[in-house]
């Protein structure tokens, strides 16, 4: 083997060697780089329509945008109730899919941005309740004197079940 080949194998090995390290750098930085959702959701500067039928009033809230697409609220208001609530904007991903008839039921049995969010969309509920406080503001500056729900079920805690005593590690009969 010539001096010229041994050379090259080794300006060949240190070459790609260091190109992987700074990939895996990059790669790393890339990953550990926070995302600004979970601070502060930026809203679109998008305005919202709004349409009146029958005294009852429909706001859209501010888009907020999420890594997978924007997301808004839409509610209706009738007599400083809301009546209705939809999601016009969601954005692409199963998680946010399977999250809006729960973000929903959640906003309509509540009557304000006092969810709690479905675990999994942790983004789309960020997103979706922000629009929600944006559309309730909305509605509060045009005159609609909006309050929470009152027809919220009450939920009662469920009795816990026995442990029949075979089960229990306290048994002293060894």
């Amino acid at each position: 083997m010539s001096l010229f080949t041994k050379n090259l194998e080794k300006f060949l090995i240190f070459f790609f060697t260091g190109v992987s390290v700074v990939l895996i750098v990059m790669g790393v930085a890339r990953a550990k780089k926070p995302t600004s959702l979970a601070a502060a959701p930026a809203p679109t500067p998008t305005p919202a329509p709004q349409t009146s039928t029958l005294g009852a009033t429909t706001i859209t809230g501010s888009a907020y945008q999420t890594p997978w697409g924007s997301a808004s609220a839409s509610i209706t208001v009738k007599g400083g109730q809301v009546v209705a609530v939809s999601m016009p904007s969601v954005p692409n991903s199963p998680p946010s899919i399977y999250a809006e008839p729960y973000l929903i039921d959640q906003a309509l049995k509540a009557g304000s941005a006092n969810i709690q969010g479905v675990s999994g969309a942790t983004y789309t509920s960020i997103a979706f309740k922000s629009s929600l406080q944006s559309a309730l503001a909305q509605a509060t500056t045009q005159g609609q004197s909006v309050s929470p729900s009152t027809n919220t079920a009450v939920v009662t805690p469920t009795a816990k079940p026995t442990v029949p005593q075979r089960y229990r590690d306290d048994d002293d009969d060894d």
